[in-house]
């Protein structure tokens, strides 16, 4: 992404004859940088009153695009259609607007219902061609909301009101993060060579940004496992000492069902039975517990956040019990196997 800031180096003539933001033939010079799969130009023009109806207004951010920046965003249409280039050729009035706009100025109708209702960006008519999908964008925005954004066509935003554009900017897409350094200082020459040596431009890779929120994930999961690991293996210590308790104090009981015939063997897999069911008891009540407060935090994130989604894996609430009859059946192990070689007479003695 690349975007317009203030030259700190260059002299006041130079800023006044040079530094005058992003043009036509900067796209056009972007669009000839190797690597570079897509890149598309897109402006803000400050908020406005949209609305509908009389009695249906809402403020929303005017977004003049190019055709590729919501397919560079990974932003899909749920209803209708993109904006197109013949769009902007023609300077139609039309515009493509996100899920909780279509909410608040079509509250009676369903989202397909919304393409091809008009809706009035200030005082001109514009056409509803496409509703975007629901989605959160957090993090940077670039002093606008995105979820309360028009998107006009580039062309047809430049000549609105006769306004002149406030911002503007350019986003990328690169054929693969091996080539992102060196397209981002091709297109940073580029610009430097239009705007005369002038660096009135700012250029930000977010796949580094990426990375470090992947690694960042990565620790935390890595801080998270040995946590839980240590958690395991203390529960696993406790379980071994109440199984020892268990056994000192049924002697009675293992030299009765000796004498009548049970194994080492059946003793085992008694005590280890056992403490698997200990064990699994505690799991399936984690479990539920984990559930629960998922769930919780899920009605009381969709508060905040309409479109957070929480999943619950099944597959994960198996792979804990296994876990914890694992750990049933490793610290159960020494009280059982200790449990098996008491001899018949000496508990019966103790009787």
């Amino acid at each position: 992404m690349w975007i317009p800031s203030e030259s700190e180096a260059a002299s006041a003539r130079d800023k006044a004859r040079y530094d005058r933001g992003f043009t036509d033939i900067d796209l056009a010079g972007l669009q000839e940088v190797p690597y570079l799969a897509s890149v598309a130009s897109e402006s803000t023009y400050g908020s406005e009153t949209v609305w509908a109806t009389a009695d249906i207004r809402g403020t929303a951010d005017i977004v003049g695009v190019g055709e590729a920046v919501l397919e560079i965003l990974n932003w899909h249409v749920q209803a209708g259609r993109a904006l197109t280039t013949e769009d902007g050729l023609g300077r139609l009035r039309v515009t493509v607007i996100t899920a909780p706009l279509a909410d608040t100025l079509f509250p009676d109708r369903s989202i397909p219902e919304v393409v091809g209702q008009t809706i009035f960006i200030g005082k001109r008519p514009y056409i509803v061609a496409g509703v975007l999908e629901r989605r959160d964008m957090m993090g940077i925005n670039f002093g606008f909301s995105w979820e309360n954004s028009v998107f006009v066509p580039q062309l047809t935003a430049e000549r609105r009101d006769g306004r002149p554009e406030q911002a503007r900017f350019f986003v990328g897409l690169t054929e693969d993060a091996e080539h992102n350094d060196s397209v981002v200082a091709m297109a940073n020459a580029v610009l430097l060579s239009n705007h005369n040596g002038v660096e009135d431009f700012q250029s930000l890779d977010f796949s580094g940004f990426l990375e470090q929120f992947y690694t960042f994930f990565q620790v935390l999961d890595l801080i998270v496992a040995l946590i839980a690991g240590v958690s395991l293996f203390a529960g696993g210590i406790g379980v071994m000492n109440i199984m020892l308790v268990s056994v000192t104090e049924r002697v009675r009981e293992i030299g009765i069902r000796k004498a009548l015939g049970a194994s080492q063997g059946d003793i085992l897999w008694q005590f280890l039975i056992e403490a698997c069911t200990l064990t699994v008891s505690g799991g399936v009540v984690g479990a539920g517990l984990g559930l629960l407060t998922t769930m919780g935090a899920n009605l009381l994130i969709t508060h905040f956040l309409e479109t957070w989604v929480s999943t619950y894996s099944v597959v994960g609430v198996v792979a804990s019990l296994v876990v914890t009859c694992g750990i049933g059946l490793c610290f159960g192990a020494l009280p059982a196997w200790r449990a098996s070689r008491l001899d018949v007479v000496e508990c019966l003695r103790r009787v």
